[in-house]
């Protein structure tokens, strides 16, 4: 049914008279004709006995309480929009890597929650090639992501630069020591992100350049369980700073200087090229880059 329409029937009920209700919605009395005689064809009755000044048939009598509450929805949800605010119960998914989920997002996600109250927000946190598949899917309306990731139908701007440091737990024997080699690294056992990770690569990449085999006993997807293992002695570990940081600070972790090795990762911020970002995504969004000083950069590439 055409919400015009119902409007038409509206007014004409108000009125008793198609001249008046066309007057009233400000268009031609045939197109007030018109209208009731699409909805009445469409529906298959009489909205109103015509003889003489119009009134409602029971059937018209039905129909225009479902008008009613139509319009009063049709007025709720654009004032709703217009106002930016967030339905109860209605929400929105992005996409975050492990790291930046706990330690980037929290406090901006406290905030923003604060400023809307209503907002329901699904976090699906994944290995990074894990949450492109989820833009290019449309399953999520954006995510943070370890760069680089290539692709013809993502966009991805910088956001924050971590550095991927080799530490040992504080009873390690590379824990006393200033600095140590590649090739004693690889002799050591090691904990490393599982093969698909982006940060394993950038990694990965460093021992093919020196032409060393690393001794890998064990991966996994978490930081912060890579972490714990580090601190107990299992291995060590290249992690991103911001995940070890608490721990070097306990003295629980070492970090361990490897001579001429200086690795970090990105992480950026992605989605899928022409995405429309309704005004609660753009919020959380906004905020983000606004975090990190990315404001500009975000609108330029989003706007061109």
């Amino acid at each position: 049914m055409n919400l015009q329409h119902l409007r038409y029937l509206l007014s004409v009920a108000q009125t008793g008279s198609f001249t008046r209700a066309a007057a009233q919605m400000y268009v031609t009395q045939p197109a007030i004709s018109s209208g009731i005689a699409q909805l009445e064809a469409e529906l298959g009755v009489k909205l109103f006995n015509r003889s003489g000044r119009p009134e409602l048939t029971i059937e018209g009598r039905t129909l225009v309480n479902y008008a009613r509450q139509i319009q009063d929805l049709a007025e709720e949800a654009g004032d709703r929009l217009r106002k930016r605010e967030s339905l109860r119960g209605q929400g929105f998914q992005f996409g975050a890597v492990d790291t930046a989920v706990v330690y980037l997002l929290p406090e901006i996600l406290r905030t923003y929650l604060a400023e809307h109250p209503d907002a329901e927000l699904s976090v699906q946190v994944s290995p990074s090639r894990d949450l492109a598949e989820d833009l290019l899917s449309n399953r999520s309306e954006f995510a943070l992501i370890t760069m680089p990731i290539e692709h013809p139908r993502l966009t991805i701007i910088p956001l924050y630069r971590d550095k991927l440091i080799l530490v040992a737990g504080s009873s390690h024997t590379f824990a006393k020591r200033k600095s140590v080699t590649l090739q004693q690294v690889v002799e050591e056992r090691l904990i490393l992100f599982d093969e698909e990770s982006v940060s394993r690569r950038i990694v990965d990449e460093k021992f093919v350049e020196a032409g060393v085999s690393p001794r890998v006993v064990m991966t996994m997807r978490s930081p912060e369980a890579m972490r714990k293992l580090a601190e107990a002695g299992v291995g060590i570990s290249f992690l991103p700073y911001l995940s070890v940081e608490t721990a070097l600070k306990s003295g629980d972790l070492k970090q361990v200087h490897v001579k001429g090795v200086h690795l970090s990762r990105e992480i950026g911020l992605a989605w899928k090229k022409g995405r429309y970002f309704g005004p609660a995504i753009l919020g959380l969004i906004s905020a983000i880059v606004s975090k990190f000083g990315k404001s500009a950069l975000f609108e330029k590439v989003r706007q061109g």
